[in-house]
């Protein structure tokens, strides 16, 4: 039966229509099909396949929605079906679908993916080469409109702002506090009737649910505030984002104080989309070690910004939760409770679900400065006291219901953020004051993710509770809060049917696992860094790898290439004497009397040659290379580098990578030409000059996944501070002296001793110059080569090398030098 008449077949039957798959192959490409294409086309395609009458979702972009409108439209025909309420612009962008040339002949761009017959992939094809450029330009035309549109408003309630701050004494309603802590009565709590409040944060388009903007793991057993641990920063990576779902938004932000911006679960920041009129480059977007996103403003004062917000295009894994603590007895009834659900042998996730029905369905909303007042009266017994008086706001609610949740693990953390449920006056969606919120989140092994559990009492009147308690059974999508769309076939539908399709032909294993996944396996569980920071580096590795010279040459391979040749110069030939020996064996006569008597006798073979036998070794009066890296991650790294357009920082970063991944590599080379592990070892040592100076990798020829991601994360991590360059030369010099102190323990000879080569690398000055020359002098009495590299200036260090005009220039320049260094550990040049 055609798949169109299985289609029709199924609706006779008043059944609801549903996606049949022939085979295994085409119920695989239809997963990718959903993993790549946003759903709101999707389901504009697969409603047209199936006949099924349904309204395009609505993006709030209005552009954007009034090309889906059209093009669902268009689908439902099977052609270009022109919209005279839309913008002239929309039909221009549709009409030539309908006729686009192809080697074949003309294709109908509306006919062919709504054509049953037709493959996913082929659908997937059109859509990325037809439609998805349309999108991206109009997507690109609203958010530029909102742009404005945001502008606009600020300066209007910035005049408004401004009377009023003449008549108050609070200048600052409006800018989000600096202090990152919750308790009872803060950002949580209080909602008083027809209280102005200020828009702490804008959101436009409206868009409602649960904004996270804190995340903590103690409760602190005195005070009952809570507690988190001190933010480590890093850059964030780019992720795929649905290019649909997008969001402006918009603050206040104080300087010199990281600002955490509250996000929807799923959802991602586009760092390149910050605006603010901060001083030019003032201004970073960053991630802390929980995934959050910060906004930095490096100058005082107190700025506006806005910044780009998608929806992830493919939920990601996330960095574990740290251990959570909290301490105190609960009550015994209800202690007793959750031991009866902990018997019913659930799995994990649905027993916490359980137990937060229990909190939820046992508590009555209420909110008070008096309520606030007497759970604070005796922290000792706070469990008890909100359990035998049953009333509690959010705040209250989930320190019980973390404490319960303790009953089961430590996977567990108290997040503070947002509920918004209603818009502002120009249709925004606002974060205030009287909008903060609280929940919990739990681990979940299965997805890799933390996923949210909100179990507030009925009578929230930000939280929308029939979805609460649909949340709370997990009948939504995890974190999405109500806002998860109708889907024609979820993913997890077509998994279930690629199985059962498996199991009929005799397949019964999964997708075959690609090299590239072990590799990521691999390195994930030796690094101790999640699957997605894997990737990363991975990615990262291969990208570095990539970079050439001027003549377009790998610089990675020039390094290689120069050091097998040092490799092979260094060999030397010696003659082992083997005779005498027969004729046949032998390359010349060595005995003729011997020879002459053999062959007299009759002997064909005669004995009296000589056989010399020549070996190659490799000489062993050098012993290799430690080089010792000082990085700067000081504030001005922040900033942009002129030749590449990119952060200071990143070059370095990437500069760094390939630098000692390919001297590791070299070592590696060593070895294979080797008869001895320990031929021409290389060592590294990585240091970085930021705050203050830090050793990130201490000298090892070691370079695993250990090794690797350590080196990469800490040149990830913030640009801040000065350049306290003596500082990491004072730690350059502890591993020096270490090793020194080792080599002379094997008693080494000097001839024998490795040569030690200090790559100082920054884009100023130090901020203690004769400090640092004076570290200069300390190492090469020493023995050590000391390199200063100074990008976009001129070093007055006697050891600066040529000037560097941008980070860009680092690779050819820095490989250039290290193989000058290299040519001296050739054997005739050092005698």
């Amino acid at each position: 039966m055609e798949k169109r008449d299985q289609i029709k077949s199924a609706e006779t039957k008043s059944e609801k229509p549903k996606l049949e798959f022939d085979n295994l192959a085409e119920a695989e490409q239809y997963l990718d099909w959903k993993k790549s294409v946003p759903q709101k086309v999707r389901r504009l395609v697969e409603s047209a396949i199936l006949e099924k009458e349904i309204k395009p979702g609505q993006t709030g972009l209005p552009l954007s929605d009034q090309f889906l409108n059209a093009l669902g439209e268009s689908f439902r025909q099977k052609k270009f079906t022109a919209r005279f309420e839309t913008d002239p612009k929309i039909n221009n962008l549709l009409k030539p679908l309908e006729r686009v040339e192809t080697k074949g002949g003309y294709l109908n761009v509306f006919e062919t993916m709504t054509n049953p017959v037709a493959s996913w992939n082929l659908k997937k094809k059109l859509y990325e080469t037809q439609i998805k450029i349309a999108l991206e330009w109009l997507v690109d035309q609203d958010l530029k409109n909102l742009d404005e549109k945001v502008a606009e408003q600020s300066q209007e309630e910035g005049k408004e702002k401004k009377e009023e701050e003449q008549k108050t004494e609070d200048k600052s309603s409006d800018v989000p506090p600096v202090d990152e802590r919750v308790s009872p009565g803060g950002n949580t709590a209080e909602r008083k009737e027809g209280e102005p409040v200020a828009a702490l944060f804008t959101v436009n388009p409206f868009l409602s649910g649960h904004y996270k903007q804190w995340r903590f793991n103690r409760l602190d057993p005195d005070t009952l505030e809570w507690q988190k641990p001190k933010n480590k920063f890093s850059q964030p990576t780019f992720e795929d984002h649905n290019i649909l779902d997008a969001r402006i938004i918009s603050g206040k932000v104080r300087g010199k104080s990281p600002l955490s911006i509250p996000l929807r679960y799923d959802w991602t920041l586009d760092s390149d989309s910050l605006q603010t009129d901060a001083p030019e480059g003032g201004g970073e977007i960053l991630r802390n070690q929980d995934g959050l996103w910060y906004l930095n403003i490096n100058a005082d004062g107190i700025f506006e910004y806005t910044i780009k917000a998608h929806k992830k295009q493919r939920v990601s894994e996330e960095i574990k939760l740290e251990k959570a603590e909290i301490s105190g007895d609960l009550p015994s009834d209800l202690k007793e409770k959750i031991g009866e659900l902990k018997k019913k042998n659930l799995p994990k996730l649905k027993l916490k679900r359980e137990i937060a029905k229990l909190i939820h369905d046992s508590l009555k909303y209420a909110t008070s400065d008096k309520l606030n007042s007497y759970y604070k009266q005796d922290p000792l017994k706070i469990f008890e006291r909100i359990w035998q008086r049953k009333e509690a706001n959010c705040y209250w609610t989930h320190v019980l219901g973390a404490r319960a949740l303790a009953e089961v693990d430590d996977e567990w953390s108290f997040i503070s953020g947002f509920s918004v449920k209603e818009k502002d006056e120009h249709g925004n969606a606002i974060m205030h004051s009287g909008n903060g919120h609280a929940w919990l989140e739990v681990w979940d092994e299965m997805s890799g993710r933390a996923l949210p559990l909100d179990m507030t009492p009925k009578g929230d009147p930000n939280l929308d509770s029939e979805q609460q308690e649909k949340d709370l059974e997990g009948e939504t999508g995890e974190g999405d809060f109500g806002e998860l769309e109708d889907e024609l076939a979820s993913e997890e539908e077509i998994k279930k049917k690629i199985e059962e399709m498996q199991k009929s032909q005799g397949k019964q294993e999964k997708r075959k696992i690609t090299h590239a996944d072990l590799e990521q396996i691999r390195f994930s569980e030796l690094a101790e860094c999640t699957s997605a920071q894997a990737r990363e580096f991975l990615n990262a590795l291969e990208r570095v790898r990539q970079i050439k010279d001027n003549q377009g040459n790998p610089i990675s391979d020039l390094l290689k290439d120069e050091w097998k040749k040092i490799i092979i110069e260094r060999k030397i030939k010696s003659i082992d004497y083997r005779g005498p020996v027969r004729m046949d064996e032998g390359d010349r006569l060595e005995d003729p009397v011997s020879a002459r008597i053999d062959i007299r006798s009759g002997e064909f073979n005669p004995s009296g040659f000589e056989k010399h036998k020549i070996t190659e070794k490799t000489e062993m009066d050098f012993g290799g290379i430690n080089i010792y890296f000082s990085f700067d991650l000081s504030g001005s790294m922040a900033q942009t580098d002129g030749a590449s357009g990119r952060r200071k920082a990143d070059v370095q970063r990437d500069g760094a990578l390939l630098f000692v991944d390919s001297l590791m590599q070299c070592a590696y080379v060593s070895r294979q030409f080797g008869e001895s592990p320990d031929l021409l070892p290389i060592k590294i040592m990585v240091t970085l000059a930021s705050d203050i100076g830090e050793t990130k990798l201490h000298l090892t020829d070691k370079w695993g996944p250990k090794e690797q991601w350590a080196m990469y994360s800490a040149l990830n991590q913030l640009a801040s501070g000065g350049t306290p360059t003596h500082k990491t030369l004072e730690l350059v010099e502890v591993d020096f002296d270490k090793e020194l102190a080792d080599l002379k323990k094997k008693r080494v000879p000097k001839e024998k001793l490795p040569l030690h080569y200090v790559a100082e690398i920054s884009d100023g000055a130090p901020d203690d110059f004769s400090q640092t020359e004076s570290m200069h002098k300390d190492l090469r009495k020493k023995g050590a080569v000391v390199r200063s590299y100074t990008i976009g200036g001129k070093s007055q260090s006697k050891d600066a090398t040529e000037p560097i005009e941008s980070f860009s220039q680092l690779p050819q320049i820095l490989s250039r030098d290290l193989i000058e260094k290299f040519k001296k550990l050739n054997p005739r040049r050092i005698r």
